[in-house]
């Protein structure tokens, strides 16, 4: 199995240089299937969309897609901001917000965690609902025992090691649980603009484990975060995960660091290898 995660192309507000030669590095990659983790558009515009539509039908591969707190459409108009929030995402890009994507050894789904409002004055907040945490929670549980399960959000579940002030998904509680209960083995994210990978503890009592996170920088975007742009590459099955991770150079992406995670056969708990 091998993917690539990437997220926050932020069409609308991106280096012009950038698209270009993501697409022959992702080309170059050969990957089974893309992972657009949100944030294809920086307003949600039409014109975003259709410039993210045609970089993305521009890859030869499967792509699984979801959309990001950017993606919601109508920013200045609460009008459309309340009343159809994602119909440019969905005429544009795709009807269905929460796709899967099954082969041999691999079963991915998406869950959308963008809200057009939120009970709060940073409505760029994501949360999942107890339906969306339940859907998640019986797909992966028909899932075969010898499938890597993978589960992409726009939100991320837990900070980067060097921590941010930025919130994280909401009913994390719920989310970790049902994942734990779920078999989930790999969540991938964006929206923070920042590369890392971890292993996330899942609660469960007894049952507690981990699984591995892999959360990616912005791929186009100038809007950066004191990291330079990137996307991940991910090799592996359901015993052991490598993530790689690539950086604009300013020249070519490049590969400058790697994580390695392996499971535990019996109960799929994942820990972070000694570099």
């Amino acid at each position: 199995m091998r993917l690539i995660h990437i997220s926050d192309l932020h069409f609308g507000a991106v280096d012009p240089g950038l698209p270009n030669n993501l697409r022959t590095a992702i080309i170059t990659a050969k990957a089974d299937l893309l992972v657009v983790s949100g944030d294809l558009t920086q307003r949600g515009r039409k014109s975003e969309f259709q410039q993210a539509k045609e970089f993305l039908d521009s890859l030869p591969l499967p792509q699984l897609i979801v959309p990001g707190n950017h993606d919601v459409q109508g920013s200045w108009n609460f009008w459309e901001r309340f009343l159809t929030p994602f119909r440019n995402y969905q005429n544009i890009i795709h009807k269905n917000m929460e796709p899967v994507w099954t082969e041999p050894g691999l079963i991915a789904t998406g869950a959308n965690s963008a809200r057009p409002a939120g009970w709060n004055l940073d409505w760029s907040r994501g949360r999942l609902s107890l339906h969306q945490v339940a859907r998640m929670a019986s797909l992966f549980g028909k899932a075969d025992a010898e499938d890597l399960r993978v589960l992409v959000v726009h939100h991320p579940p837990a900070a980067p090691p060097d921590g941010t002030a930025r919130h994280l998904l909401g009913r994390l509680k719920e989310f970790t649980g049902a994942v734990n209960e779920a078999g989930v083995d790999l969540v991938l994210s964006g929206h923070f603009h920042m590369s890392y990978a971890q292993a996330l503890p899942l609660p469960g009592g007894q049952a507690a484990r981990s699984c591995v996170l892999s959360s990616v920088s912005t791929a186009t975007s100038h809007r950066l975060k004191g990291e330079p742009n990137g996307f991940h590459l991910i090799n592996g099955n359901q015993h052991h995960l490598t993530i790689h991770d690539w950086a604009w150079t300013g020249n070519v992406y490049a590969e400058r660091r790697k994580w390695e995670f392996e499971a535990d056969p019996k109960t799929r708990d994942w820990r972070l290898l000694p570099a």
